[in-house]
């Protein structure tokens, strides 16, 4: 790239010192003389009766130019047949990759949800392959180092390409309905046994998904009132959420006991006192980062502690009306 910019900024200097040669030598106009040094550069010859100086001058410029152009257009080339094989050789790394994928999941868009999905994905080294066919996100993924395709899901082949009858499940998330169903009936047709989750906006689209062949659909904006309005119930509490599909009449919750002061060091068994049977403590994560699943009974809390817990809905609000409660042991 440094010697093709080195070799077009020489040819755009003997551009000008030809013209001005030939304008002094010559005593030719500008555009004439911009004219006259293309074509002498260029190899044409002079179409034109020219003095014994112009001549002169314009040997010069054929002796030195004609190297210079050569070695331009040498450069020219080279840049472009390397730009070429290097990306037909990267895509064929990445073909290779993919055919050595199983069990993988397959991400259809990188919008806001596709690029949040792909991160924890690659986080958890869950191994992935991204279907985008726009330009910009596809850099955009490439430059985080997964594996991509450019193409449009809703064709068989981009799937196949993807390794759609080895992956272990795919997750459809375009900004669009309709282009979120023709995916999941293109994928569904090619492996019926594809666990397919899909993104939908509007609520009719839900019903369209599941006949089409989604297993689970997700509605980003259903998600986010159901935690907003759980949020806003209980202030209190950070991270509700209720437990849709097998378990509507579930929620899990994360507590910040630094919010109750009142609540001051005591063993867990008092907590379960607090909160009742209806509500399991499943994890603690203590001051210093340290994480407990199911921590037991005998373990000592803090207010800066924090409780993962799991009950009926509205045990949140229970657990926080009895943790504002509580006494000092």
């Amino acid at each position: 790239m440094k010697n093709l910019w080195v070799s077009v900024a020489i040819l755009v200097g003997l551009t000008v010192a030809g013209t001005v040669g030939l304008m002094v030598v010559g005593d030719r106009g500008v555009f004439e003389a911009v004219y006259l040094t293309v074509v002498i550069l260029t190899t044409v010859g002079m179409d034109s009766p020219a003095s014994d100086a112009e001549k002169v001058w314009a040997l010069l410029l054929m002796v030195v130019g004609i190297g210079t152009v050569l070695y331009a257009t040498g450069q020219l080339v080279s840049f472009v047949v390397e730009g070429h094989l290097k990306q037909m050789i990267g895509r064929r790394k990445v073909t290779e990759r993919i055919r050595k994928l199983e069990k993988h999941i397959i991400v259809a868009g990188f919008g806001r949800m596709g690029q949040a999905l792909c991160a924890t994905l690659a986080y958890r080294d869950k191994p992935f392959v991204l279907i985008e066919s726009g330009s910009q996100q596809l850099r955009d993924a490439e430059e985080l180092g997964y594996l991509c395709i450019e193409g449009n899901a809703m064709h068989e082949s981009t799937l196949v390409e993807a390794g759609v009858d080895r992956a272990g499940g795919m997750v459809t998330c375009l900004s669009h309905d309709a282009d979120n169903v023709l995916i999941v009936l293109t994928a569904r047709g090619g492996r019926p046994d594809l666990l397919i989750t899909a993104r939908c906006d509007e609520a009719e689209t839900e019903s369209k998904l599941r006949r089409a062949g989604a297993d689970r659909v997700i509605s980003p904006a259903v998600i986010g009132a159901a935690r907003a309005s759980y949020q806003l119930l209980n202030p209190q509490a950070d991270d509700v959420m209720e437990l849709d599909g097998y378990w509507p009449d579930l929620e899990l919750a994360r507590i910040v006991l630094s919010r109750f002061p009142k609540l001051t060091a005591r063993p867990l068994s008092q907590v379960y006192e607090l909160i009742g049977q209806n509500t399991i403590v499943v994890a603690m994560i203590k001051g210093d980062g340290t994480r407990l699943l199911h921590p037991p009974a005998d373990t000592t809390v803090h207010p800066c502690d924090q409780l993962v817990v799991i009950g009926n809905v509205g045990c949140t609000k229970s657990m926080v009306t009895a943790f504002s409660g509580a006494k000092a042991a």
